[in-house]
C-alpha cells in the first residue's frame, strides 16, 4: 500500500493538535494579561488567577516543545513533551479537586491524563518518531 504511513499521521495529527493547544493557550493567556478580548472568553471562571497562569503556561510549554522539538529534529523532544504533559497534569489535578463541580470531572481528568500517555508512550516507541527526534531505536 502506498501513500503516507500511520506513523505520518499520527505525526501531522500531533502537530495539529500541538498548535491548536498552543493557538487556545495564547488566547488565554491574553485573557489573563487583557481582561478583556475581542473573542469569545476560552478562561475557566472557576479558577483563580494564579492557578490560570500555572495552566496557560504549562499548555504553551508543552506544545511549544513538541512544535519546535519537531523542527529542529531535537532528541530531547519526547522528555520535554512529557514534562510539560506532567505539569498540564499536575494542573489538571488540581483544577478537578479543587474547583471543577461537574458529574464528569473524574472521568474527564482519566481521559486527559489516558491522552498523554497514549501521545507520549508514542513518542518514546514508535519508529517514525525514533527517526523523526534521530534517536536510536531500543
Amino acid at each position: 500500500m502506498g501513500g503516507i504511513s500511520f506513523g505520518r499521521m499520527v505525526l501531522a495529527g500531533l502537530v495539529l493538535l500541538h498548535a491548536g493547544l498552543l493557538v487556545w493557550a495564547l488566547m488565554g493567556l491574553a485573557e489573563w494579561i487583557a481582561g478583556e478580548v475581542p473573542w469569545p472568553a476560552v478562561t475557566n471562571p472557576l479558577f483563580p488567577r494564579p492557578m490560570l497562569l500555572f495552566h496557560w503556561l504549562s499548555v504553551i510549554a508543552a506544545s511549544t516543545a513538541f512544535l519546535a522539538g519537531l523542527t529542529l529534529r531535537w532528541r530531547g523532544t519526547p522528555i520535554a513533551v512529557a514534562l510539560g504533559y506532567a505539569a498540564m497534569g499536575l494542573v489538571c489535578l488540581i483544577e478537578t479537586i479543587h474547583y471543577l463541580v461537574h458529574d464528569t470531572r473524574w472521568l474527564a481528568m482519566a481521559a486527559e491524563y489516558a491522552a498523554y500517555l497514549a501521545i507520549g508512550s508514542w513518542l518514546f516507541l514508535s519508529e517514525t518518531a525514533r527517526s523523526t527526534f534521530r534517536r536510536a531505536p531500543a
